[in-house]
């Protein structure tokens, strides 16, 4: 009896040792394989791991995978349970090469700890490995027992078994207007598992889009019936779009490739398959008549607010003025807004902080502008209001939003001979009221008789005055007129400069490894440097209109195509989880080439 207790409390002990000693991570394959065939190769753990460090297969290429499973099994020994659970990776692969080969193994990250599993050696055959296997005989002592159950035969994937399938939440929006698109993933019941391996996201240069939710989240997962057949339906992906032109734009198919999992026998196979979404076509409406002056482009909710750092200075001293919009749209559509300082201020190009939030069910967030003013005159001056107008979906209106103007007084600087203070000094005279006033002595200015001050030099010069005046006034509006007309060469002008400014802000995100921040820099720099430097409003930029443009100005091919190549390969890596640095690095090197090359024109 005490023998079978101690027997009892030493498996206790082994089974309880086994679940709180580390993490244990086994690699297993077959011992041979043809050369023309795939192995599985299967990856165990005790915990569930967090992430996919490395994976490093050796001369074998992978085929599909992996696909993932649990277990958790539960023993009771002396009244005590003990619960053990197992996760595994299964791995599809090929060999390349001939004679004994290595497969050093994956890497995973469990508990904040990287763990790997062991190497596995696999002699690969010029013959292959599963040959048909002759049928035995039944010896007469097997004549009393049942017959092992046939295999099933391998069930057949039809089109309707795996579906990707977009939808929008609406399909006649206003231009400008948020639009919802969504692609679903269905699978039926002859397939029960899809492992994507490559996936593809067509630009659309028509479209401004922003990727909702977490790329790397897990698929939302429900089951829907579709045409009588129930599936399965995992939510891929969700995109905010918004229409940069009217009229018909068709959203292009997304396409998915992947290994699909089918059940046969007691552990089912595998098939590669590529499926293709339907495409959506959106009857984008033009806004209602009415536009106020200065129209945003923008539609949706929005609210305004500004502040001044300081109202009271001294010349050549710096005040900042910042003025931030939110609301729910396209944020980063937002241009200058177009501020008329004094011309006794010098005042630097806006820089632009957003914060954009695409976690949710739709875009919002904010955009600031922040001025450093620097007055060079003595004075009180003031700031005028800035407007920015939008319509509102929900009233179907125009909407002007106005800051509040603000009154700046400013010192003369100390040790400051040479700017100019406004005098408004001067005393009132005042007549006492006396009955004997001081005694005048010297000339008195009498005019000789017959002389008249008419036709005198005198009185043309008073008379012609006022219309050299309005001659003056006259042209000075004029220019000011040609001024405006001009601001599109002056946009021109500072292209470079307010491009190299974005790519500078993109360069630090690039080192602080943001990438989402990144790639939207970089886009910024490029859609906003061809905005400023071929007069284009950013709501009619489009790929389309971008080469023709630069057609135009007799750019060279091959720039023309590196520059859409850049943008391409931006919106890609926007929505492509885990791009990496390379790539980045890559974005912005073109970005900065392309710009330095268009200069040089």
């Amino acid at each position: 009896m005490k023998l079978l207790r101690f027997i009892s409390t030493f498996v206790l002990l082994i089974v309880t040792a086994s679940t709180t000693w580390g993490q244990s991570c086994t690699a297993t394959a077959p011992s041979k394989v043809g050369i023309n065939e795939a192995i599985q190769y299967t990856v165990k753990l005790n915990e569930k791991p967090s992430k996919i460090v490395a994976q490093d297969f050796g001369t074998f290429t992978l085929a599909g995978g992996p696909s993932q499973g649990s277990s958790t099994s539960i023993t009771f020994i002396n009244g005590q349970q003990s619960v053990k659970s197992e996760y595994s990776y299964t791995y599809s692969l090929k060999p390349s090469k001939l004679g004994e080969q290595n497969i050093p193994g994956v890497t995973f990250l469990v508990g904040g700890k990287q763990v790997k599993c062991n190497a596995v050696t696999v002699t690969v055959t010029q013959e292959n490995q599963r040959k048909a296997q002759p049928q035995q005989r039944r010896s007469w002592w097997d004549w009393d027992e049942p017959a092992m159950p046939q295999q099933q035969a391998p069930k057949q994937v039809s089109k309707d078994d795996i579906i990707l399938k977009a939808s929008c939440s609406k399909t006649n929006p206003y231009e400008g207007e948020e639009v919802i698109v969504t692609h679903k993933l269905y699978l039926g019941s002859s397939i029960s598992n899809f492992q994507p391996t490559d996936n593809s996201f067509p630009s659309q240069p028509d479209l401004w889009t922003y990727t909702l939710g977490d790329p790397n989240a897990q698929a939302k997962h429900t089951v829907e019936t579709l045409n009588g057949k129930r599936y399965d339906v995992y939510e891929l992906r969700k995109t905010a779009v918004f229409p940069q032109k009217t009229g018909k734009i068709t959203i292009t198919p997304l396409e998915l490739e992947g290994v699909v999992t089918i059940p046969s026998g007691w552990f089912g196979r595998q098939e590669k398959m590529k499926v293709s979404s339907n495409s959506v076509t959106l009857h984008v409406k033009e806004l209602p008549k009415g536009k106020p002056m200065g129209f945003s482009g923008l539609v949706g909710k929005f609210t305004i607010k500004s502040s001044l750092t300081k109202n009271e200075l001294a010349v050549n001293d710096a005040t900042n003025l910042v003025i931030t919009i939110s609301g729910n749209g396209n944020l980063q559509h937002i241009e200058d807004l177009n501020i008329t300082f004094p011309s006794d201020f010098d005042v630097t190009d806006p820089a632009i902080n957003d914060k954009v939030q695409t976690h949710g069910s739709n875009v919002n967030g904010s955009r600031s502008f922040e001025y450093v003013i620097i007055p060079r005159t003595a004075g009180t001056f003031t700031i005028p209001s800035a407007e920015f107008s939008y319509f509102d979906l929900a009233t179907q209106t125009y909407k002007t939003l106005t800051t509040e103007p603000y009154t700046l007084t400013v010192a003369k600087g100390d040790g400051d001979g040479n700017t100019v203070e406004n005098a408004n000094n001067k005393q009132d005279i005042q007549i006492l009221d006396k009955d004997i006033h001081f005694i005048k002595t010297g000339k008195n200015a009498f005019s000789p008789a017959g002389k008249h001050f008419f036709a005198t030099p005198l009185y043309f010069v008073l008379v012609l005055l006022p219309l050299l005046l309005f001659i003056l006034l006259l042209v000075l509006w004029r220019k000011q007129i040609n001024d405006r007309k001009n601001m599109a060469q002056i946009r021109n002008r500072r292209a470079n400069k307010v491009a190299l400014k974005s790519l500078k802000k993109a360069k630090k995100l690039l080192a602080a490894n943001k990438e989402d921040e990144f790639y939207i820099e970089i886009s910024r720099a490029l859609w906003g440097y061809m905005s400023d430097k071929f007069h284009i409003p950013l709501a009619e930029l489009s790929m389309d209109t971008v080469r023709a443009k630069l057609s135009d100005k007799n750019v060279p091919e091959e720039n023309i195509e590196e520059f859409i190549n850049t943008l391409n390969e931006c919106e890609f890596a926007r929505f492509a989880p885990d791009s990496g640095t390379n790539l980045m690095n890559h974005l912005y090197e073109s970005s900065l080439d392309f710009i330095t090359k268009i200069e040089r024109k």
